[in-house]
């Protein structure tokens, strides 16, 4: 390493600046038995004294053996690019003995790291040189993304090096500079397809403008347009790509359960719980019948809606007809007996009273009976054709509950669902069901972003 150095302060003076340097083996059998070969990047400072250049070749030292030959060369790449202070000021070493022990030490990774290309045989070997005018661009544009390529400015010709450094924000200021500009840019997208919506065909309806009649919030329409392909929100909707890409925006805006998971070992219990009147007790008996029809597995139900009789005698009916066993249960208490009592089943699905978001001592009680097992899954069941701001309040009184899960019922009852992504966009909590009608067990879906898409742009 110190003769590495001493021949790099040779071919570029005392104020060269160490750029990077590594040690290797070349030659041998899989490493072994190989001779040790030394290879340091180092380059000019732009501001270097003349006289310091004076009677030098500007060269950037690529690779020196430990032993070169007497009166070899280094193998020497072409020119070295002056490189801006705020680039290099902390590699700066003017070849001293404390240059050499941080050499050889380990160096932090440089803001610009050059690759080196693969050589063909029976050539000198030759590095690749940053060129001025590539290092000031990547400055300037502060758009530093892990193994993103920058190809110089300036076309060149075969003999002269190619520059493909690799820009990483190295510090938290280019990490906010690289923020802000990845906000300009979303908005300019955002704006461009504002701009270009006004020239759609009449007859033809955007992608965007199919979302906004399901009523979809204007902020995320924005935030769509801003991190899809540039354009795409202007297809017509009913291309047939159009899907896929409010899948793929969904994907990465809402957290999908996809149906209830059963446990490897153990039961998985599932209790459904909000509102009156939005369907609790039909969604229960579809969700029993796939699994115990579709996959023949053990089940058994629980209902503690005993305010209404009607609902009791429903659940009832349903479970003779699927050929489940039906606890009726009043207290805390007893759906805890009810629950070890039916412990060997695959799944244990609990039909909770509808309770009013508004009624305290409703919330109270049914956080009482949720209590009794921490197994326990809360799925939070809401009907589609609520308005925006009542599904909110609905989600945030029923928070006390903890629901993880959250089910849309009678989604064939209303022309517009983009509530259902206002109300879950950026939120912890999963879509785990959608339902489309009374039939059991046919009219439910394990909601996914696919299904979700297909739903927000039917016709």
């Amino acid at each position: 390493m110190k003769e590495a150095m001493e021949q790099v302060k040779e071919e570029l003076g005392r104020d060269a600046v160490i750029l990077h340097t590594k040690k290797y083996r070349e030659g041998g059998f899989m490493g072994y038995n190989g001779k040790e070969v030394v290879e340091v990047t180092a380059a000019i400072e732009e501001n270097a004294p003349d006289d310091s250049l004076k009677g030098r070749s500007k060269r950037t030292v690529a690779a020196a053996e430990p032993h070169p030959p007497m009166g070899s060369n280094l193998d020497i790449v072409s020119k070295a690019a002056p490189m801006p202070n705020t680039i290099l000021s902390q590699y700066k070493t003017n070849g001293t003995e404390t240059g050499v022990r941080m050499a050889e030490a380990p160096i932090a990774a440089p803001v610009f790291q050059p690759l080196v290309p693969e050589q063909p045989l029976n050539k000198p070997q030759t590095g690749r040189v940053l060129t001025t005018e590539t290092i000031e661009e990547a400055t300037q544009a502060n758009v530093a993304k892990e193994d993103e390529k920058v190809t110089p400015a300036n076309p060149v010709n075969e003999t002269q090096p190619v520059v493909q450094p690799v820009m990483i924000a190295s510090n938290p200021e280019d990490a906010e500079k690289i923020q802000k500009l990845e906000a300009e840019l979303a908005q300019m997208k955002t704006l461009l397809t504002q701009v270009m919506s006004k020239d759609q065909p009449q007859d033809e309806v955007s992608l965007q403008e199919a979302l906004r009649r399901q009523e979809v919030d204007e902020e995320i329409l924005k935030d769509m347009a801003a991190k899809t392909a540039a354009g795409d929100m202007l297809m017509d909707s009913l291309d047939k790509r159009a899907p896929e890409v409010v899948a793929g925006y969904l994907e990465g805006k809402l957290n999908f359960a996809e149906g209830i998971k059963l446990n490897k070992h153990g039961v998985r219990i599932v209790a459904l719980i909000g509102a009156t009147g939005v369907g609790k007790t039909t969604t229960l008996a579809k969700i029993a019948a796939r699994f115990v029809l579709e996959k023949n597995i053990r089940a058994a139900l629980i209902t503690a809606d005993t305010y209404r009789i009607s609902a009791v005698e429903q659940l009832k009916t349903y479970s003779d007809i699927i050929g489940l066993p039906l606890e009726i249960v009043y207290s805390p208490e007893e759906l805890k007996v009810a629950i070890h009592k039916h412990r060997d089943k695959d799944l244990i699905l609990i039909d909770t009273a509808g309770r009013s978001q508004h009624n305290e001592y409703q919330m109270r009680e049914l956080q009482d009976f949720l209590a009794v097992d921490s197994r326990i899954e809360k799925h939070l069941v809401m009907s589609a054709t609520t308005k925006n701001r009542d599904v909110a309040d609905i989600l945030q009184k029923f928070s006390v509950c903890e629901p993880g899960r959250v089910i849309f019922t009678k989604t064939d009852e209303t022309s517009t669902l983009g509530m259902i992504v206002n109300l879950l966009a950026d939120k912890d909590i999963s879509l785990s069901f959608l339902t489309n009608g009374q039939s059991v067990p046919d009219d439910i879906i394990p909601a996914s972003a696919d299904k979700l898409a297909a739903l927000l742009l039917r016709e």
